[in-house]
């Protein structure tokens, strides 16, 4: 018999599932079929037991949906998780001789269980058969139980894993309501000091335009949250894996797609909040001012991402390069996103040439209609220039927002955030980037920083 303390910790843990007094699914009646058909019992129940009572979730062939605890043969393994309970004959044990379930309806006399075991190894209850008459199960009926035992486990987990989602999801409306608020408050406070302060001089006013434009940042990612919900994605794909890896002889087709999609869905989703949340944080991080040699900058990004320009016979040149004032970290992002997409997009059976270059232009032949957001007397040019697949002109400015994508993900992997934090690096920096191109000619990104 399991101590106090470890039944309590027990039942703890199955109440975490919030599973218990749930309405019928399908997907664990199912298996309760599938049981009954491969061990040939009238019965096959998925039992819960808390401190009082054995719950049925799924009960094939039983009107029953629950009984007293101490009625209950499932209780008998809960300190032998690791065991199948079999009765071949239940008149004949003296446990269950006088059992009213034994003597009365339902009439169990044969009875084999499964426990089912959650990964901190607590025994939640049992996958159980059930016959009205003597029985024994062969060897390959008790692997199938065993199977469908761990697939019940695996269900669970899942559940539990999208109700500590949820948990989360609600947490963050909350958060992301009381954030809103704290920003509009923010922003009222700042209109109203400037009315009253009109007359400050334009470093001020320069001053007050970056905070608003940190709290419009603030205001617009504070909602996701995005690093805590990368553990439950993580939790769904690797449950998919691993129900495509021990379950693949049992699912049809159909059911292999659906594990194959979801699992991919996954990993997207993954991607999508990491870059989500890069962005998010190069809008509000503080920026940093130091002398930033842009040919060691490339050179670690060359580094990183050596294997793809192996795997694609890609030619890179990179001439001479200025020292910028700025973040070495947030730099080194623009310039890998920029050198990825070159050699993503290249034309199909045809090595990438991607060529860095660099000058510098007086402030007033800047390309017409870009604005850095600090005025300089000169800044300098990087050009990453690719012959790639190029695009139309009319979406060289389209393509720098967030989630604008020219070509479809079953072609081209990607979420449609990088050139967007290439932009935001860009101007952090006091600068710029615009991008020129003919379809099917290659494109030219540059960069812009003050000199």
């Amino acid at each position: 018999m399991a101590s106090s303390s470890a039944e309590e910790d027990r039942v703890n843990a199955l109440k975490e599932y919030a599973i218990l007094d749930t309405l019928p699914e399908q997907d664990y009646d199912d298996i309760t079929s599938l049981a009954s058909q491969i061990c040939q019992t009238p019965v096959a129940l998925i039992t819960l037991i808390d401190e009082q009572r054995q719950w049925f979730k799924s009960n094939h062939g039983l009107d029953l949906r629950e009984t007293p605890r101490d009625l209950s043969f499932c209780a008998h393994s809960l300190d032998k998780p690791d065991e199948l309970l079999i009765v071949a004959d239940s008149r004949e044990d003296e446990r269950f001789s006088n059992n009213p379930l034994v003597k009365e309806e339902p009439s169990i006399i044969f009875y084999a269980g499964v426990p089912l075991v959650d990964s901190n190894g607590f025994s939640l209850g049992s996958l159980c058969v059930i016959d009205h008459k003597p029985k024994q199960l062969s060897p390959e009926q008790l692997t199938a139980l065993r199977t469908l035992a761990k697939q019940v486990a695996n269900l669970l987990a899942l559940r539990k894993a999208n109700e500590i989602s949820r948990k989360r999801e609600a947490s963050y409306r909350a958060l992301s309501t009381d954030l809103e608020q704290q920003v509009q408050q923010r922003t009222k406070e700042l209109e109203a000091a400037n009315l009253e302060l009109g007359t400050l001089n334009g470093d001020l006013v320069q001053a007050n335009e970056r905070l608003v434009r940190s709290n419009n940042n603030l205001q617009q990612f504070a909602y996701i949250a995005s690093h805590d919900l990368q553990e439950p994605l993580r939790k769904i794909q690797s449950f998919g894996s691993l129900l495509s890896e021990q379950y693949a002889s049992v699912l049809d087709g159909n059911g292999l797609d659906m594990l194959k999609r979801m699992t991919t869905a996954g990993k997207r989703m993954s991607t999508l909040i990491r870059d989500l949340l890069s962005f998010s944080r190069i809008s509000t991080q503080r920026e940093m001012s130091v002398p930033v040699p842009l040919s060691t900058v490339i050179n670690n990004t060359l580094a990183d991402l050596e294997v793809t320009i192996a795997e694609k016979g890609a030619r890179v040149v990179v001439e001479p390069l200025p020292v910028v004032l700025g973040d070495a970290l947030q730099l080194n992002q623009l310039f890998q996103n920029l050198i990825s997409n070159a050699l993503k997009f290249h034309k199909p059976g045809m090595s990438p040439v991607i060529q860095i270059k660099a000058d510098w232009i007086a402030a007033d032949h800047l390309p017409q209609g870009t604005e850095p957001p600090e005025k300089a007397i000169a800044y300098h040019r990087i050009n990453v220039v690719d012959n790639g697949i190029g695009f139309e002109e009319k979406y060289a400015d389209r393509i720098f927002q967030v989630f604008q994508r020219l070509h479809g993900s079953s072609l081209y992997a990607g979420t449609g955030v990088g050139l967007a934090i290439c932009e935001k690096v860009a101007v952090n920096h006091g600068g710029a980037i615009v991008a020129s191109s003919q379809l099917g000619e290659g494109a030219t990104f540059s960069v812009y920083l003050p000199v």
